[in-house]
C-alpha cells in the first residue's frame, strides 16, 4: 500500500524514463507444477504408513479406543511432518532424525493433555511408541534404499566440468541409493575426457533441460557469471526442475547449513518457485479472507473517500483504472481512487511521476499520501489478478524499459502482484532505486512463506496508521 503511481527512480544515471518504441513485454516461463517423483512425495508417503501404523499398533496392543488411535496417529504424523521428517532427501540416516522425532512426540504428546477427553499416552506406552517409530524408519530406509538401487534413478544433469562435477557424477553413478542418475554435463568440453557426455554449452542451460527433460540439476562451480547463471536456474526451476547447488567454500563450511552431502561434498536444495509449493494455496486463501474482511470493515472509509474524490474531481469518475503487468507477464486493470485525471491515454501510460503536478488538488494528494488511494486495489486481490503481498505491478510501457536495464527484473513476475511489498516495507517506494526494489522484491520470492506475508501486513498497517510516515 505504500507506492501509488509509478514513482520510482528509472535509471541507473538519469532520473527520468527514456523514450522507446514499446514491444511486447516477454513474460517468463509459466511455473509447471512439480511431479511426485521430483519431490520424493512417494518415499514420504512410505514414511507417513510406517509412523502411522507404528502408533496404531502400539496403541491397538495397550488396549487404546479407536478415537485415541486416530487421534495419536494423527498427531504425531502432523507434528513429525511439521518438523520435515517427510521432506525429499539424498540419504536416510535415523541417527540424525532421533532429535526431531524426540521433540516432535513430546509435543504431540502436551497438545494431547488438551483435548477433551485423554489421548495422550503414559510413559510406557509413550516410550513403546517411540521404540515402534524408531524401528519402522530403520525398516522403511533399508527399504526405500532397495528400492533406489533397484531402480534406474531420477535424470539429472550435471552443470559444470571441474573436478567437484566430475567427483559428485561419478559418486552419483557408484551409490544408486542417493536415487539420482546423471546423464551428462552442461559447460564447456575439458581437455581431459569425461564420464559422461557434454549435452550443451554453459549458455544452452535452458534448452538442454526442455530436450533432455531432467528432474535434477547439480550445479558444481560452472564456468558462467553468477547473474546469467541466477537467471537461467530460476527459468530452469520453472519447469519443475529439482536444483541442488554446491556452495562456493564450502571447504571452510560455508553455506553448508541444511546442506546434504554426496560423498562428502555439500549439495544444497533449493525451494521450488512458491506457486509450485502446496502452501501456496493458503496464500490465496488469506487473500480472499482478508480482503473480504477489508472491504466491509473499511465500508465507511471507501465512502468518505468516494465523496471526496467526487467533490474535487467534479464530472470525471471516482475511480482510476490503469493496465498493469502480473503474474507470467499478463496484463491486468488496477483500481485506484482517481487523485488526477490525465489529459490524454498517452499521458497516462508513460508519465512518471505526479507527486509535484500541480494539478492534483488536496484531497488527491492526501489520498496518496496515506494510501489510502490503494484502497480499491481489494477487489483486485479478489479477483485474483493481485495479491495482498507481493512485488508492486508496473505499466506495460516501463516493464518494457526495465527488463532491458535490470537484472532480474522480469523475474518479479513470478507471482501475482500485490497491494504491498517487501521492497515497500523497507523503505523502497517513493523516488527510490528500480535496482534495489528488483533486488528486493526477488528476495521475498526467494524466502517466501506464510510468516513473511503477515510480518509485510503488519508493518504496512502500523506505516499506515503512523504519524511517521517513513
Amino acid at each position: 500500500m505504500f507506492q501509488t503511481a509509478s514513482s520510482i527512480r528509472p535509471g541507473r544515471t538519469s532520473g527520468r524514463p527514456a523514450e522507446l518504441t514499446a514491444r511486447p513485454v516477454a513474460p517468463p516461463v509459466p511455473a509447471r507444477p512439480v511431479r511426485a517423483t521430483r519431490t520424493g512425495l512417494g518415499e514420504g508417503t512410505v514414511l507417513v504408513v510406517l509412523d502411522a501404523a507404528a502408533v496404531a499398533g502400539v496403541s491397538a496392543a495397550t488396549g487404546a479406543g479407536w478415537a485415541t488411535i486416530l487421534v495419536r496417529s494423527a498427531a504425531v504424523v502432523l507434528t513429525l511432518a511439521v518438523a520435515r521428517l517427510y521432506r525429499a532427501r539424498l540419504q536416510f540416516a535415523v541417527l540424525d532424525d532421533l532429535p526431531r522425532m524426540v521433540l516432535s512426540l513430546a509435543i504431540a504428546t502436551v497438545a494431547g493433555f488438551w483435548l477433551p477427553w485423554p489421548v495422550s499416552p503414559p510413559p510406557d506406552v509413550l516410550a513403546a511408541i517411540f521404540a515402534a517409530a524408531v524401528a519402522g524408519r530403520v525398516a522403511g530406509y533399508r527399504l526405500l534404499r532397495r528400492h533406489r538401487r533397484r531402480s534406474p534413478g531420477r535424470a539429472a544433469i550435471v552443470v559444470g566440468c571441474g573436478e567437484v562435477a566430475v567427483r559428485l557424477a561419478d559418486a552419483l553413478r557408484e551409490d544408486r541409493s542417493y536415487g539420482i542418475a546423471p546423464v551428462g554435463f552442461v559447460g564447456p568440453r575439458p581437455l581431459t575426457p569425461l564420464s559422461l557426455p557434454i549435452l550443451a554449452p554453459a549458455a544452452d542451460l535452458e534448452r538442454a533441460v526442455r530436450k533432455y527433460k531432467p528432474l535434477h540439476l547439480i550445479v558444481a562451480y560452472p564456468a558462467t557469471p553468477d547473474a546469467d547463471l541466477v537467471a537461467a536456474l530460476r527459468r530452469c526451476r520453472r519447469h519443475g526442475v529439482t536444483v541442488h547447488v554446491v556452495p562456493r567454500l564450502f571447504e571452510l563450511a560455508v553455506g553448508c547449513g541444511g546442506a546434504e552431502l554426496i560423498r562428502g561434498i555439500p549439495v544444497a536444495r533449493l525451494r521450488p518457485e512458491p506457486v509450485q509449493m502446496r502452501r501456496w494455496a493458503v496464500k490465496r486463501l488469506i487473500d480472499i479472507c482478508g480482503a473480504a474482511i477489508a472491504l466491509v470493515l473499511l465500508a465507511p472509509v471507501f465512502l468518505l473517500c468516494a465523496l471526496a474524490v467526487k467533490t474535487e474531481s467534479g464530472r470525471h469518475g471516482v475511480l482510476f483504472r490503469q493496465q498493469r503487468i502480473g503474474r507470467d507477464g499478463h496484463p491486468f486493470t488496477i483500481v485506484k481512487f482517481r487523485s488526477l485525471t490525465p489529459s490524454t491515454d498517452l499521458e497516462s501510460q508513460v508519465k512518471w511521476n505526479i507527486n509535484t503536478d500541480a494539478r492534483v488538488g488536496p484531497v488527491g494528494r492526501f489520498l496518496r499520501f496515506s494510501s489510502l488511494d490503494e484502497l480499491p486495489q481489494l477487489v483486485n486481490v479478489l479477483r485474483g489478478s493481485m495479491s495482498l503481498v507481493g512485488p508492486r505491478p508496473e505499466r506495460p510501457y516501463f516493464v518494457e524499459q526495465f527488463q532491458r536495464t535490470y537484472a532480474g527484473y522480469l523475474d518479479r513476475h513470478r507471482v501475482p502482484a500485490g497491494i504491498t511489498g517487501w521492497a515497500q516495507i523497507n523503505g523502497l517506494r517513493g523516488d527510490t532505486s528500480i535496482e534495489e526494489r528488483v533486488r528486493f522484491d526477488n528476495h521475498y520470492i526467494e524466502h517466501w512463506s506464510i510468516g513473511m506475508d503477515l510480518k509485510i501486513i503488519l508493518r504496512t498497517v502500523g506505516a499506515m496508521i503512523s504519524i511517521h510516515r517513513v
